[in-house]
């Protein structure tokens, strides 16, 4: 696949960052927005690769109590 195939018409990627915030507009809680946009876009990820909804969901659960649990998002994680 060429370049092209793999970016759209602006030359970002699907699913990149800049395509989900505007310009000059700050994040009221950009932990958390960072933390469900990347939840969503893995979501999208596996959904693409045909697992089960309920095995998404359940993944997703996972993850989320997780980070409850912990009271960290997942870049803030140690072992």
């Amino acid at each position: 696949m060429d370049q092209r195939g793999a970016m759209g018409g602006d030359g970002l990627a699907p699913g990149s960052a800049r395509l989900h915030l505007v310009d000059g507009i700050a994040l009221l809680r950009p932990d958390e927005q960072a933390f469900t946009t990347m939840l969503e876009g893995w979501r999208n990820q596996q959904l693409v690769r045909r697992l089960a909804f309920s095995t998404v969901e359940s993944r997703q659960r996972m993850v989320r109590a997780f980070a409850d649990h912990a009271d960290a998002f997942p870049w803030e994680w140690t072992s």
